[in-house]
């Protein structure tokens, strides 16, 4: 079986020839290819590479110029493998290769999915200081409570399985998730996943990729990952919650505009409502839909498609109320006081949650539609030859989910 070894890389020129030499020392005794996939470093990660493979067939560049990310690089390495197994490994030499011909005998011995492990007896955290170590108990914890994987360490970055597999879920994935690897284990939803133990290493290079922008993330796609998720997307809950805002920004203009001007009629009224949706389009476009956001000339027109298509949500809404009042009507138990008061509220209510839903239906697919897949693939050659199999112990588990 040919082993494909995926690095994604960002910034890591002082690692990756490193990298290259300990998966060669590896993989000796393996049929493997190594695929670098570089986000266009601005330190030429993907130069160093290109001087590398130009000398050593079994290496390729893949420079994506578009569509960054850790879980898209990933993606799209894997999809140029010409391996029957593919293998993620991190770019900055914290990740063991030499546990590598382990995982793929694990792989050829039955199982769905292999995962070096830094949980599992006989792994390690290595020198992480206690916070640290906190922090990813923690992690850990809520990816298998919330999205419901049985492997001991779901937030490794360090992983195998059959291409053929990967090719199977592909359309599934989110490249924009922060762990591909949970992305994979949800859709694959493998029935016997095996883990391999490692020291988890010291970067030797470059600067760590882990930001507060990376936790935000990585909540968010254990969300959308989780069964509630599933039913409500992360985006609609986003679109919501600036929905949300926009009452309070209305009813703040509506206030600074009672107190400071002398319009107290619906002119008031006008005006805080055009600065709530102003708000709302523009926390919209660089959060909710961040990654097909508008910019320039085009931040107008789509404006416009905003406003009408928060026209039609309202249009949804008042049918919706009509619609729920004359079923509501049919039951004369509920026409009295109290009784019918509550009653209308819960037909305002459900026509609002009516209203929302089309209004960000409409404006996702009309105000943002979603962008096409983009596959940007220059890679360099892309041969194979022999590698070796150290044993050391593994941990497995069968999974029904």
């Amino acid at each position: 079986m040919k082993l494909s070894v995926i690095a994604p890389t960002y910034n890591e020129s002082g690692n990756v020839g490193q990298l290259i030499q300990k998966l060669e020392a590896a993989l000796r005794d393996v049929d493997y290819e190594i695929v670098i996939s570089d986000d266009n470093s601005p330190d030429l990660t993907w130069l160093v590479v290109e001087k590398i493979a130009s000398v050593n067939p079994r290496v390729r560049i893949l420079r994506r110029m578009s569509n960054r990310g850790l879980g898209s690089s990933v993606i799209d390495g894997f999809n140029v493998a010409t391996g029957d197994a593919v293998a993620c490994i991190d770019g900055d030499l914290q990740h063991d290769p030499a546990i590598l011909p382990t995982m793929l005998k694990t792989l050829l011995e039955g199982s769905d999915l292999v995962v070096g492990s830094r949980y599992v007896a006989g792994g390690s955290l290595g020198n992480w200081g206690l916070l640290r170590r906190t922090e990813s108990r923690i992690a850990t914890w809520m990816a298998r409570w919330s999205v419901g994987v049985t492997m001991s360490d779901p937030m490794s970055g360090y992983f195998m399985m059959r291409r053929r597999d990967f090719l199977r879920i592909r359309e599934n994935l989110n490249g924009r998730g922060f762990k591909i690897l949970l992305e994979i284990a949800a859709s694959l939803k493998p029935s016997k996943i095996c883990e391999v133990p490692y020291t988890f290493r010291t970067r030797v290079a470059g600067e760590s990729k882990l930001s507060s922008q990376v936790v935000w993330a990585y909540l968010v796609q254990l969300f959308r990952l989780s069964p509630l998720g599933r039913l409500v997307p992360a985006e609609f809950v986003k679109f919501a919650i600036v929905g949300t805002s926009g009452v309070v920004v209305n009813l703040g203009v509506m206030a600074a505009m009672l107190h400071f001007t002398p319009y107290q009629d619906w002119r008031a009224s006008a005006i805080s409502t055009l600065a709530a949706t102003l708000s709302n389009y523009m926390l919209n476009n660089f959060w909710t839909f961040r990654d097909r956001a508008h910019s320039g000339m085009t931040l107008i027109s789509r404006y416009i498609y905003y406003l009408l298509a928060c026209l039609l949500g309202l249009a949804v809404t008042t049918a919706s109320f009509a619609g729920a009042t004359w079923m509501v009507a049919q039951m004369p138990s509920l026409k009295t006081g109290l009784r019918w008061h509550s009653a209308l509220l819960l037909c305002q209510l459900i026509a609002i949650l009516a209203g929302t839903l089309s209004n960000y239906r409409l404006n996702r697919a009309i105000t943002w539609p979603a962008k096409k897949k983009e596959r940007h693939q220059e890679a360099s050659l892309d041969l194979l030859v022999p590698n070796s199999i150290p044993a050391q112990p593994s941990d497995c588990s069968t999974s029904g989910n």
